[in-house]
């Protein structure tokens, strides 16, 4: 449907891309990926036809429709939200109109056959979508996290992302030929991402989606662009498929590089020893030439591994903190009510949710930014909190360079220690004399996590850290957070990063909080989940009630040496914290085992 031949593009000095070949096929579900600034919003501009490329064609099949969502700035006109949406379907409107002027020319007699023909067109295409357009508009609006009270609300008052949501679901209605998706997911929260997920399955054209979200790629596409290099490498398979395609590809490239290398050298060496011989000058010339016009290979850039020391802090060894009969309201609006919870040290756990459901609030009463209505917290005399808020990047010093900002509040820190921590958060070279005040959403929110990494702390809480990040940021997040020997809290939409990251999870619904001894697809799968212990839809699969079995157990037998340790070292405060800890994985274990013993009860009988 669409060919790009030999397309170069770039803005002023900058090169973006040069000998591009790429084609959309009917029905091809691809993921365009590369760093920020790479160009792929550029490209998607180019296959919808609004900018031009500098150099090669683009073709396009006539008579296929190609729609376009941007990032951001969409216009939409003064309408109720079920009205803007119900828009894309305005032909059936017309179409209906077109009837009836067809049904009295056909009562003059007149051209009746031509008439007919036409009429039938209309009606084959009429009774195909006019019955249906209202419940399924309904249905798409639903899917984003639309509510029935959202559908009468003026969309000129709301906010640019709820429009953009609109906008969204008036592109999916549309069913183009070819859709162009860049970063749809941005506005979305984890239920409603979930529902755009299901419907970009079932999709039967062709789309292009550009996103940070990697389970929506692993989920979703079929082939991937990666821009590298003012390259785009396609590569068939999903987004693990492509990573892990990617890993073996460098590997052949460094090996490739290593040869070339030692084939320069060894022709340098060859020019050294025998340019000065009148016998040999012209073969040493010769060669020499040879390395000159030989097309060097180019490594890309290496991916940093975040590896640092974070500030000294006691380590908590028992409970962390205990949230007892736990509610917080508003006014009247109760948020959530009697929540019971012990986190303890060194646990990592993701909370999940629709947007509305308390995850910040329930995130800032546990790090003492908000009271709670009723109930009480217990909490270590030990802890040290470090918080990251929603917004804490409005909060950096513009004033200020990178390097004078995280300087501020890294006390311990050498200057060089400085440099080389801010590089593994894709800070280098001159970059960290920049202006905060320069700074990109993403860059800002890089800095800003990294000042709340770098203050001594024994729990770590964060609050949607992810937004704004492009995927190789939320990487060195992760990294940075798995280096973290101490727990960790943290709200967020990405269920990739949760997989990742998380050993339990929290999920909040309708006021409830629901604990859970896993990652996110652990807990979104039906499986153990410890505040109801039974029900009917609760049989889970045992390979991965055994996998959490045997973490629990080897974290059991880490707490019996470390309290038998404690005990010959006379270091009673943390003997009682460790021993803490250990009746409460034990009573964990003890009633996985109930659990599976229930379980298989069942089965048998």
């Amino acid at each position: 449907m669409i060919r790009l031949k030999d397309v170069e593009m770039g803005f002023g000095t900058q090169l973006l891309y040069i000998g591009v070949q790429l084609s959309i096929s009917e029905g091809d579900k691809i993921g365009l990926v590369g760093p920020n600034g790479s160009g792929k919003t550029t490209l998607l501009k180019l296959i919808q036809g609004t900018i031009h490329p500098e150099k090669g064609t683009i073709e396009r099949r006539k008579g296929y429709r190609t729609s376009y969502l941007p990032q951001r700035r969409v216009v939409l006109k003064e309408r109720t939200v079920l009205e803007e949406a119900l828009s894309v379907f305005t032909h059936i409107v017309n179409m209906a109109e077109e009837m009836r002027k067809l049904e009295s020319a056909m009562q003059k007699g007149r051209d009746l056959d031509k008439l007919l023909k036409r009429y039938a067109e209309l009606q084959e295409k009429y009774e195909r979508d006019a019955y249906t357009y209202e419940s399924k508009t309904r249905k798409v609006l639903a899917r984003l996290g639309f509510s029935e009270e959202d559908f009468s609300k003026r969309t000129q008052t709301q906010s640019g992302g709820f429009q953009m949501r609109i906008a969204l679901a008036k592109l999916l209605l549309e069913e183009p030929e070819v859709m162009l998706l860049d970063e749809p997911t941005n506005y979305l929260d984890i239920k409603s991402i979930e529902g755009f997920e299901n419907h970009l399955r079932g999709f039967k054209g062709a789309f292009v989606l550009v996103a940070h979200d990697r389970r929506l790629l692993d989920q979703c596409v079929e082939k991937i662009w990666s821009i590298e290099n003012h390259r785009v490498v396609v590569e068939k398979g999903n987004y693990s498929f492509f990573v892990r395609a990617s890993e073996k590809r460098r590997g052949r490239l460094e090996k490739r590089h290593r040869e070339q290398q030692k084939e320069i050298e060894g022709a340098k060496r060859f020019v050294e020893k025998f340019r000065a011989k009148a016998s040999t000058a012209r073969r040493a010339k010769s060669r020499e030439k040879m390395v000159a016009k030989l097309e060097r290979i180019r490594l890309p850039g290496m991916p940093r591994t975040v590896r640092f020391t974070f500030p000294e802090a006691d380590r908590i060894y028992g409970k962390a903190i205990e949230l007892r009969g736990i509610s917080k309201k508003f006014g009247k609006l109760s948020v959530f009510a009697e929540v019971d919870l012990t986190i303890g040290g060194s646990e990592r756990i993701a909370i999940f949710g629709a947007n509305g459901q308390g995850k910040t609030t329930l995130l800032k009463i546990i790090a003492g930014h908000l009271t709670p209505t009723s109930g009480a917290i217990w909490r270590s005399r030990k802890l040290k909190i470090a918080f990251y808020t929603q917004g804490a990047e409005e909060e950096l010093d513009d004033a200020k360079t990178i390097f004078q900002e995280i300087q501020a509040d890294a006390r311990g820190y050498a200057p060089s220690e400085l440099r080389n921590i801010l590089g593994r958060f894709l800070f280098s070279g001159d970059d960290i004399n920049k202006p905060v005040k320069v700074l990109s959403g993403g860059e800002r929110t890089r800095l800003a996590i990294l000042r709340v990494l770098l203050k001594p702390s024994n729990f770590l809480v964060l609050d949607e850290p992810a937004n704004h990040l492009d995927i190789r940021s939320r990487e060195i997040l992760e990294e940075a957070v798995l280096s973290y020997q101490h727990t960790v809290l943290f709200a967020a939409h990405d269920r990739y990063m949760m997989d990742r990251l998380a050993t339990k999870t929290l999920r909040m619904e309708d006021g409830k909080v629901t604990l859970y001894l896993g990652n996110y697809s652990y807990a979104t799968q039906g499986r153990y989940d410890l505040s109801e212990p039974a029900g009917s839809d609760t049989e889970k699969p045992e390979r991965e009630r055994e996998n959490v079995r045997a973490r629990k157990r080897e974290r059991l037998r880490e707490l019996e040496a470390g309290y038998e340790e404690a005990k010959t070292n006379l270091d009673l405060q943390r003997a009682r914290e460790l021993w803490q800890e250990y009746e409460m994985t034990r009573r964990e274990i003890e009633r996985l085992d109930e659990w599976n013993n229930l379980s298989q009860d069942v089965k048998d009988s």
